[in-house]
């Protein structure tokens, strides 16, 4: 997998995170297909930092990276939530804990699961309510099934993932233009008007094509 192949499957998985839109994303890469995704995590990591954004391994298994790209200050006032805290320390995370000890006690919580930790919707900014109601129904009897499984306030969630898929459209068309996850993120006061522009146009084409 090439930094080109890379950059494309940042962009679309985490492009709510790049716009700033969103405090973290999960992304799963094969360690056959890509060897070098260490070294590559690292680079971008240091070259995103000016602009707010970390990006490291936080689960590594036998198939598979897990790489976790997030911005610190969204992502410590998310988990600074009375309700999140609450949470949190449920789990056993440190009740006063940085932003790198919360991170580093999810790395262990990755270890020891066989499964995804419940509590990881928190890290990825969903409302604490959804994240209690996948624990409590195992992922069962949502409302509306999106970007992750609701159980609360479903019209906010609506509105929400239809911001992430116009944000979505707007950093793959860029990023298909030629320019490098940098220079995108650079493209922030754009998003907003240049994604409702490129989704509209995105959905008529769809429209056309099953007409």
């Amino acid at each position: 997998m090439t930094c080109k192949k890379f950059e494309s499957v940042i962009a679309y998985h985490c492009s709510p995170v790049l716009m700033g839109m969103k405090p973290s994303n999960l992304v799963s890469f094969s360690k056959e297909k890509m060897p070098e995704l260490p070294k590559l995590a690292a680079l971008y990591s240091e070259n995103l930092k000016g602009e707010g954004i970390c990006m490291e391994i936080i689960c590594s298994c036998r198939r598979h990276y897990l790489v976790f790209v997030y911005r610190p200050g969204m992502l410590g006032t998310c988990l600074q939530q009375i309700e999140a805290r609450k949470l949190l320390k449920a789990h056993g995370y440190p009740e006063k804990g940085t932003l790198e000890e919360m991170i580093s006690y999810l790395k262990s919580r990755f270890e020891v699961s066989e499964d995804f930790p419940h509590e990881i919707g928190l890290f990825l900014g969903y409302p604490t309510e959804d994240v209690e109601g996948f624990h409590r129904y195992g992922g069962n009897e949502c409302k509306l099934c999106g970007y992750w499984k609701v159980y609360g306030d479903v019209e906010a969630a609506r509105r929400l993932f239809a911001d992430y898929d116009m944000c979505r459209e707007f950093i793959s068309a860029q990023i298909q233009k030629g320019y490098s996850i940098l220079q995108v993120v650079g493209m922030k006061h754009l998003c907003k008007f240049a994604s409702e522009e490129i989704y509209q146009a995105s959905l008529t084409e769809r429209k056309r094509e099953t007409a």
